[in-house]
């Protein structure tokens, strides 16, 4: 015969073995929730590669070299140029702007809610979405000027540009968000060094400047987002950014620049076929 107590304990084993077999069914449904939207996510940024483009062009000096689209594309923009009017709203451009920045602003979001982590966002852009990032950077933070910026360029580029930047501050919220991002996946492909040695060098000295704002706002917008339960997570993310940034001893995760100097050296003998 079973007596009371065994049949107690064989009931709480059964319960604790239930309430294991939920967890992970909850957990494997989380997963695949995040691998679905992931999945969803790169197809859009495959779809709007070429609006991305239209941003890189409007960032961008007219002549500069680096482009996103094709020579025929480049084309049909330098006309476009030419059809610019203060009169009317540049659609092209504001589409373009609309379309990259609301799937950023969107993907940064659910990163900064905790719904996405960022080494499973970074795969959906890849490096070469923030080897080209500069220009849209310079859309989001006027401030943010680069050397090849010049008064030569062509008077409607710079147009359009002012009217990309002004629609940017009427949307703070999503411009901020979009910053955050590129932050976040700058830092996630420092930490795969998946970047060259002088990017990741010059992208540091930056920080030197920028690294404690940009950390500052991606914990305000947490908060902002999330409210205080999600302070663990604005700790995280916001102590995240400083991979991308010089080692010291409160940063031990950070970049050393001895160990940067000799990758230096390698990758260029690589370039140099050496």
């Amino acid at each position: 015969m079973i007596n009371n107590q065994t049949l107690t304990a064989l009931a709480t084993i059964l319960l604790v073995i239930v309430g294991l077999a939920q967890v992970f069914v909850l957990i494997s449904q989380k997963r695949q929730t995040r691998i679905a939207l992931i999945s969803e996510y790169r197809k859009l940024w495959n779809k709007y590669r070429n609006y991305y483009g239209n941003i890189v062009f409007i960032g961008r000096n007219t002549d500069e070299y680096y482009q996103v689209v094709n020579e025929n594309e480049l084309k049909k923009l330098k006309e476009e140029l030419k059809a610019f009017s203060l009169s009317t709203p540049t659609i092209w451009a504001r589409e373009s702007i609309q379309k990259v920045c609301g799937l950023l602003s969107e993907i940064s979001t659910r990163v900064l809610q905790g719904h996405l982590k960022v080494s499973e966002t970074y795969p959906i852009f890849g490096t070469e979405f923030l080897r080209q990032s500069r220009p849209l950077r310079q859309l989001l933070e006027p401030e943010y000027q680069h050397y090849f910026s010049g008064e030569s360029e062509n008077k409607n580029h710079k147009e359009i540009r002012k009217e990309i930047q002004e629609w940017l501050i009427y949307h703070d919220g999503l411009r901020r968000r979009c910053l955050i991002l590129i932050d976040l996946l700058w830092a996630e492909a420092v930490r795969l060094e998946d970047l060259p040695p002088m990017e990741m060098a010059s992208g540091a000295d930056a920080k030197k400047i920028s690294g404690k704002k940009n950390r500052k706002r991606i914990f305000r917008e947490i908060f902002r987002l999330n409210g205080f339960p999600k302070i663990l997570l604005a700790f995280k993310l916001s102590r995240f950014l400083k991979r991308a940034e010089y080692y010291s001893i409160l940063n031990w995760k950070g970049i050393k620049k001895k160990e940067l100097s000799i990758k230096n050296k390698n990758w260029t003998k690589r370039i140099l076929r050496e």
